[in-house]
């Protein structure tokens, strides 16, 4: 059978997977002592004699054949009302047909086609000397046309087929399962029946979600039996009547312990992300990194030392100063960043950020925070609110041997259970488990027969910066151990302490590497091997002391030892109405912005051409709202005087009066801008002369914009 490898976001169907895939099949009665070489009979190969009468050997309905190529016949045998029942259903629906059980009763079944006229009918009754039953009358023939859509594909039926598919690949979804059942069975099913029938597979599948919260002491118990000197913490709230209620579960494998306290540098980063299920919650995780910048699952209670660095997201709730007052406490800069972005989408002011956070000297710092204080002083003033320790390399302490300022080993971690996180409580944590195990045994074995002394990312870092020692060159100060170089290049000289393994700019420092500088330095002096000259948790010593430690295997869940402990209970709460959300919620700056050859269209924001504020324009303009323009100066009235327009008539006939015209609903009318000057031109245009000249006072020009009165001019 071939393999189908898949990921968290799709499955991937092959052509030949289903040709010789019987998990369609449904044996809920198969036992499994089939094997007809399983036992021995004295009487095996012996001659009947001729008196005896051989007995009637009847054929055998087959459960495990595959779905597709069953079959009926008269006298076949099943071993019982369920059995015969199950392989109707699974040989009509192979059929294409409907069919209904006109007689169902505990020592006969009578099955009937649905469509009129049809002969097609199977009668099976239950045998006098056992309970096996027996088709007694079969009637193959079908006169009716096949049809694709089956009422005997229930709910059920369909779980029953979805379980060992599930088991194989726990990513399929709704539109799968329904391309699958069509190709395999040529069915097609409901769609509400298939979210249903997969909501109950998985539920058989990954456990109970409210039943496995019960069982958390038996887990915790197990997992500390299985691996000893590991820490489980089970939180519960006590409440007055009734089971306590479950708070929080805590678990640090042993091997995660020791291999961090002797292998990895002593800096830790803190995340957490959501559960997708229906009671929701938060898993957070700790990661460190081994000497090649492995992610390493660790904890915070085996480390008590001032060496330690905690690196997290700009979280407020996190209590590190309190909890461990003498670890140092980075920030993610990426997430700095993007508060930074939705204030001031500045490109420059951005690029500075990160400058900002990649110095190294302080000096260094202070001119790129000159730079942003001169472009946005209001930017300068956010970013000097920060504590420089946490975000920036130039006060960094040394100790760590990692300069990184992101946390992106948290956030890979976080990917990489993506899918773990919609499973129950403890099916996340054996999941999350066999993944740390397995990790493990993996790092353990892939740098096995490696020789060098760097692991192989920290050697083409190393290489990487021996290229750009070349553009530097070492002077030697003339000292007894010869370990003082005075390096000059672009854009200023370095001063390399080959002893104390620092340098100027703080590289060496920072990542216990050494810096472009010390290697020119190194070259020049000719006594030793510059892989020789970087700290010793970057080498493969430390790597092969981190992964000296193993994960222990855990029994399933029925093998679990009961303990005492009063099962934790949830609260119970009410599912939100809609469908389940799995993706968290994107910012702006996170949406696509359009397709490979075109931008996607984005508009202006909507401005009110009354009050000039945003969100509005002149229709839903309430100038009620600003209450401290209307305190300050009065509305202004309703509707403004019209001035009069004189028209001279041919012929000497006084001229017309156009006064201002009858407003009606006044109290309904908007304040805001005076409605324009209302003038009756075509009646005047049409008795009027062309030669006679119309008079016009200046107060009627006068609060009117250019176009009307140039259109009030004469010609």
């Amino acid at each position: 059978m071939k393999e189908i490898e898949t990921d968290d976001s799709s499955y991937e169907a092959s052509e030949d997977e289903d040709d010789s895939d019987s998990d369609l099949e449904d044996n809920p009665l198969d036992d499994g002592d089939s094997d007809l070489n399983s036992w021995h009979s004295e009487d095996l190969g012996q001659e009947l004699e001729s008196d005896e009468e051989s007995p009637t050997i009847y054929p055998q309905y087959n459960d495990k054949a595959k779905f597709g190529d069953l079959k009926f016949e008269v006298s076949m045998m099943f071993k019982s009302k369920k059995h015969f029942m199950h392989a109707t259903r699974d040989y009509t629906i192979q059929l294409g047909r409907n069919i209904l059980f006109t007689k169902n009763e505990n020592v006969r079944v009578r099955a009937v086609c649905k469509a009129e006229g049809c002969p097609w009918v199977v009668y099976c009754a239950r045998s006098k000397q056992d309970e096996s039953w027996q088709i007694k009358t079969l009637v193959h023939n079908h006169i009716c046309p096949r049809r694709r859509k089956n009422r005997t594909a229930t709910q059920q039926w369909i779980q029953s087929k979805l379980v060992p598919k599930l088991r194989k690949h726990p990513t399929m979804r709704h539109r799968e399962v329904y391309e699958w059942f069509v190709k395999r069975c040529n069915v097609n099913l409901n769609s509400t029946c298939i979210t249903r029938a997969l909501k109950a597979a998985r539920k058989v599948v990954e456990g109970d979600e409210v039943a496995q919260y019960g069982l958390i002491w038996d887990y915790a118990n197990e997992l500390l039996t299985s691996n000893s000197g590991s820490t489980v913490q089970v939180g519960v709230i006590p409440m007055p009547e009734g089971p306590p209620q479950f708070e929080r579960f805590y678990v640090c494998l042993d091997a995660c312990k020791k291999g961090f306290k002797v292998g990895c540098r002593p800096m830790i980063g803190l995340d957490g992300t959501f559960l997708k299920t229906l009671h929701g919650g938060q898993i957070l995780t700790a990661c460190a990194q081994d000497a090649n910048n492995h992610i390493f699952v660790s904890d915070l209670g085996n480390y008590n030392d001032n060496k330690l660095c905690i690196i997290s997201d700009m979280q407020k709730d996190l209590a590190v100063k309190e909890v461990m007052p003498m670890a140092q406490h980075r920030f993610c800069v990426w997430h700095m960043w993007w508060n930074f972005s939705k204030q001031w989408g500045s490109t420059e002011l951005k690029d500075l950020v990160w400058e900002c956070a990649r110095s190294r000297t302080r000096n260094e710092f202070e001119r790129n925070m000159k730079r942003v204080k001169v472009i946005n002083e209001q930017a300068w003033q956010y970013l000097e609110k920060w504590s420089k320790e946490a975000w920036s390399k130039a006060y960094f302490s040394e100790d760590p041997k990692n300069d990184n300022i992101c946390n992106n080993a948290c956030e890979s971690f976080n990917a990489k259970i993506k899918h773990e996180r919609t499973k129950p409580i403890l099916t996340l944590a054996e999941e999350v488990r066999r993944i740390i195990m397995k990790s493990m045994v993996d790092n353990k074995l892939k740098l096995s027969t490696y020789q060098g002394i760097l692991p192989p990312v920290q050697q083409s870092r190393l290489e990487a910066m021996t290229k750009l020692s070349s553009r530097w060159s070492p002077q030697w100060c003339g000292d007894d151990k010869e370990e003082l170089f005075e390096v000059h290049g672009w854009p200023t000289n370095m001063v390399v302490d080959l002893g104390k393994h620092t340098c100027t700019c703080r590289f060496w420092q920072l990542t216990g590497m050494a810096c472009m500088h010390a290697i020119s330095a190194i070259q020049d002096k000719n006594g030793k091997r510059t892989e020789e000259y970087c700290h010793e948790l970057l080498t493969m010593e430390a790597y092969k002391r981190t992964y000296c430690f193993n994960v222990n295997p855990v029994k399933g869940q029925d093998l679990w030892e009961k303990t005492s402990s009063p099962a934790p209970v949830l609260l119970p709460i009410k599912p939100k109405p809609g469908r389940p959300t799995k993706k968290r919620r994107k910012d702006k700056g996170e949406q696509p912005v359009g397709s490979s050859t075109n931008m996607k269209w984005k508009y202006n924001p909507i401005r009110c051409m009354y009050c000039g504020e945003v969100g509005h324009n002149k229709r839903s303009y309430e100038p009620n709202t600003n209450n401290e323009v209307q305190s300050q100066s009065p509305p202004p009235p309703l509707v403004q005087p019209q001035p009069a327009v004189e028209v001279n008539q041919p012929g000497g006939t006084p001229p017309m009066q156009n006064t201002q015209l009858p407003v009606q609903d006044l109290q309904g009318a908007k304040r805001g801008r005076p409605p324009k000057l209302h003038v009756i031109k075509s009646k005047a245009r049409s008795n009027a002369s062309t030669q006679s000249p119309v008079a016009i006072s200046a107060e009627a020009l006068k609060g009117t914009t250019s176009a009307t009165a140039k259109k009030m001019q004469p010609s």
